[in-house]
């Protein structure tokens, strides 16, 4: 069947979606409001763009490439000029100068520069020989140097900044979106537009009524208005506003109210006129997990037998420091709530597991975690193995075994997982790791709350890459010791 779209009709591919993480409070809030004169859709004044200093050093830098290559080779001196006039073109075809959009990395922005390089080359390989027999050289060294020229530019642009944004929707729903974005280095919200009033303050010039979206917008120079999941416009409304915001030069994004679902599972969809967000399912069986088992488990005992003579020398001091065994074995929660034994290099005295109910008074963790950060059951050397995460390695062990993987969720204490409610229990569904999304993000600074959230938010978008990259990052969070104790 084949399905229409009515003219005018907002598409899929029309549509910008953000996937906030709101907590959504039902409460009723009252603020005075700040009337402001409604917005026609498709009609008013335009918001400033700043794009022609950008475009000014390009060809700038455009034209000093190009004349150092033609006193370079002057016979070429005509194609020289000929590239060097073309490449700010093919930048704009591009899309180098359109105005960023929500979202948008870093790597897309190179990505396009790099794309613009590679047309150009094409171009000029395809051309070259219907002026010339030969091909010169210098011709794609200056394709490449406008490229690497223009995309470290890209990166050194001040002027693109922070994006300007706006949010709409209810007061709480505003309040705790404020809080997710509050960490950004790309965008900064100027405003807010509520459903209604609200007595706690937003922290951000706040106008009561969706319908003058578009008028903050203008007011505030904003790049993009975010209509969050509580504001409930109706699909009227929410075209007309796409009218009025691409009139004056902003973006429009809808947010989705799905909590930590990465872009890549996510695909817009249209049936019947209807416009839907379709969400992949959790990559939790499959061939990749095979490939991550197979190499995580070959890794590890790869990995105990390179630093076996080291482990054997830890060994040592921890006997010499204190009496006991080198190594400690604690039962833990595995997949699937198989409980196994869980290996660590021994950093406390060998009454820690009695002389903890005596010391849950002094918890300095929430939720059901127990942290104290000057602990008085860490042994001398217990302090540096855990500064350097050295008691940690034993478990390459538990990988070696299937019991444990290299990355994974935090390993849960059957006594926790005994006080787990439903968000908790979605890291049972996955091997424990060695190290996970919640060791280089903080480690045990953070707490139950965010703990949860980073394990379920890697249960969910698991990927290769995203392993590649914690382990990365585990490297340099150890050599910070960032959150050890």
């Amino acid at each position: 069947m084949t399905m229409q779209t009515a003219p005018g009709a907002v598409t899929p591919e029309h549509i910008s979606i953000v996937l906030p993480s709101p907590r959504v409070s039902d409460e009723l809030e009252t603020l005075p409001s700040s009337p402001q004169p409604p917005a026609t859709a498709g009609t008013g004044p335009r918001r400033r763009r700043v794009v022609g200093p950008s475009a000014t050093i390009d060809i700038g830098i455009a034209v000093a490439l190009g004349a150092a290559t033609a006193v370079i080779q002057p016979a070429i001196a005509l194609m020289v000029l000929g590239v060097t006039l073309a490449w700010p073109l093919l930048l704009v075809v591009g899309g180098h100068y359109r105005h960023r959009v929500l979202c948008e990395s870093r790597a897309a922005r190179l990505g396009r520069v790099g794309l613009t390089g590679a047309r150009a080359l094409v171009l000029l390989l395809a051309t070259t020989p219907l002026i010339t027999d030969d091909r010169p050289l210098a011709l794609p060294a200056l394709v490449g140097m406008l490229t690497v020229s223009t995309a470290a530019h890209a990166l050194l642009d001040g002027r693109r900044g922070k994006l300007r944004v706006v949010l709409s929707g209810r007061p709480r729903e505003v309040r705790e979106a404020l809080a997710e974005l509050g960490s950004s280095k790309t965008h900064a919200v100027v405003a807010a537009c509520l459903t209604h009033a609200s007595k706690a303050a937003i922290g951000v010039p706040a106008h009561v009524g969706l319908e003058y979206c578009s008028v903050v917008a203008l007011a505030h120079q904003a790049d993009t208005v975010v209509v969050l999941p509580g504001a409930r416009m109706a699909p009227y409304a929410l075209r007309r506003l796409h009218w009025a915001l691409a009139a004056m030069g902003a973006e429009l994004c809808i947010g989705t109210g799905l909590l930590d679902v990465t872009p890549g599972r996510t695909r817009a969809l249209t049936t019947g006129g209807l416009h839907l967000v379709h969400v992949a399912t959790a990559p939790l069986r499959g061939p990749r997990r095979i490939v991550k088992d197979v190499v995580e488990r070959f890794s590890a005992a790869l990995a105990l037998v390179v630093l076996l003579p080291a482990l054997a020398v830890v060994c040592l001091i921890i006997r010499l420091d204190s009496r006991g065994p080198a190594l400690y074995r604690q039962t833990r929660v595995g997949r699937d709530g198989r409980p196994f034994t869980m290996l660590k290099f021994r950093s406390m005295s060998t009454d820690a597991d009695r002389e903890r109910t005596a010391l849950l008074n002094r918890n300095e963790a929430d939720g059901v975690l127990f942290k104290i950060q000057r602990d008085p059951r860490i042994t001398r050397v217990g302090s540096w193995l855990r500064r350097w995460s050295v008691d940690e390695v034993p478990q390459l062990w538990n990988v070696v075994r299937g019991d444990m993987a290299l990355v994974g969720p935090r390993p849960a204490l059957p006594d926790e997982v005994a006080r787990y409610d439903v968000d908790p229990t979605r890291r049972l569904v996955v091997k424990p790791g060695l190290t996970g999304l919640w060791q280089v993000s903080g480690r045990s600074d953070l707490s139950w709350a965010e703990s949860v959230r980073l394990d379920v938010q890697y249960v969910d978008n698991w990927s290769l890459w995203l392993d590649a990259r914690i382990l990365l990052r585990t490297v340099m969070a150890v050599v910070a010791h960032r959150g050890a104790y």
